[in-house]
């Protein structure tokens, strides 16, 4: 019975940091995506869910454990967004865009260096 009970919270403790896991797989994608940019142009993404070519300037992402992604930024370059994802509806695409008002591109940082 106490084998069953470890077994139980290993899966549990996996579930629980389900998100944490998914958010550095896509911080190494994210950086690998901005090293590959032209210098003048930046990291944004388009939701497939809302439609449109409407692309958010990401300018931070985060996750809150055990299942939501987030990302904040600027829509269209312009409004203040906050994009709030269930890890298994994680559905966009990170494309190149002009930066956001005639200012320099802007590249996310993440406190620490990322290896492949």
């Amino acid at each position: 019975m106490a084998n069953h009970a470890a077994i139980c919270d290993e899966a549990d403790q996996a579930v629980m940091q389900a998100a944490e896991q998914v958010f550095d797989h896509l911080q190494t994608r994210v950086k690998h995506f901005q090293d590959t940019l032209p210098e003048n142009y930046e990291l944004g993404i388009q939701l497939a869910n809302f439609g449109g070519s409407r692309a958010v300037h990401v300018r931070g992402m985060g996750f809150r454990n055990p299942n939501i992604i987030e990302f904040y930024g600027l829509l269209d370059g312009k409004t203040q967004v906050a994009v709030v994802q269930h890890v298994s509806q994680l559905n966009f695409m990170l494309v190149a865009v002009p930066p956001a008002a005639e200012k320099e591109p802007y590249r996310i940082g993440f406190g620490a260096d990322l290896t492949d």
